[in-house]
This record gives C-alpha cells, structure tokens and sequence, in this order.
C-alpha cells in the first residue's frame, strides 16, 4: 500500500494551527480520508460524464468528450 502524502500537500498550504495541533494519528487519519474522498469524487466525476455521454448521438461523443475532457 502506498504512502499517504501529508496533509500540507494535500491541502496545498499547511493547515491551520487548530489542526496542525492534532496528534499525529488523527492527522494521518484525516490525510486518508482526504485521499479517500477525492478518489471517490473522481469515480463518481466519471460516470457522470459517461452518463452525459450516453445522451449524445454515438458518432459524435469521442468530440464531445475531447472538448469536456480535454
């Protein structure tokens, strides 16, 4: 299992004196569920989108999903 990157580089400042306060279980606790949250918010991003997808006529969604996408 990888390591979880700390909470500062998560949060891409270090958090607030409150929370950098916590003991040092709690934070990594929060650092995974932070990890956790973003993986499921991708997950649930993608079908979404292929979802939205399934609207659009077959020809034309690899266009579609280039100019959502990217």
């Amino acid at each position: 299992m990888s390591q979880t990157p700390p909470l500062a580089d998560l949060l891409g400042s270090p958090p607030s004196d409150a929370v950098a306060a916590l003991p040092a279980a709690t934070l990594a606790a929060l650092a995974d569920q932070i990890v956790a949250a973003r993986r499921a918010q991708d997950v649930a991003l993608e079908g979404s989108i292929t979802a939205a997808l399934k609207a659009v006529p077959l020809p034309l969604r690899g266009v579609v999903k280039k100019v959502l996408l990217g």
